[in-house]
């Protein structure tokens, strides 16, 4: 019974940091999980696979968390240029799966990593650690459980 209740608090621990993130957190957010799936889909092309999965789910970030949150109507030239590196970084990573490139995997992580720390500089100062789970003490929950 405690280790459900320790689940169910620390899924509402990262539902409420996401929720109450501010949109560049955010942002940050999604760079750091595209660059874990192609840094393992790198690996991948490495070992002489596709690594399908990785990079699927790394185009996904990119269309999905980058390319579809872009404000054309305030972000004017901003907008327009990070959505030609978004496009680029996406055929870059179809071209380098169809050669197995890991150097243009690379490539792509080296210019994504740009932009990434000039998000970070846009941060509030604010520690990203809000937005990730923190660490469950088991037995303090099922001592507060006990006691109520």
């Amino acid at each position: 019974m405690g280790s459900k209740s320790a689940k169910a608090y620390a899924a509402n621990s990262v539902e409420t940091g996401v929720v109450s993130a501010d949109s560049t957190q955010l942002v940050i957010l999604v760079y750091e999980h595209l660059f874990d799936h192609l840094k393992i889909g790198k690996n991948e092309l490495e070992a002489g696979r596709y690594g399908i999965e990785s990079f699927t789910k790394a185009t996904e970030l990119i269309q999905q968390g980058l390319l579809a949150c872009l404000d054309y109507k305030n972000g004017a030239d901003v907008a327009q240029n990070l959505a030609a590196i978004y496009e680029w970084a996406l055929r870059e990573i179809i071209s380098a799966r169809a050669s197995k490139s890991p150097q243009k995997i690379q490539e792509v992580l080296d210019v994504l990593a740009s932009l990434y720390e000039a998000w970070v500089a846009l941060a509030p100062k604010e520690p990203l650690q809000a937005l990730r789970p923190m660490p469950v003490d088991n037995d303090a929950l099922l001592m507060r459980s006990a006691a109520a």
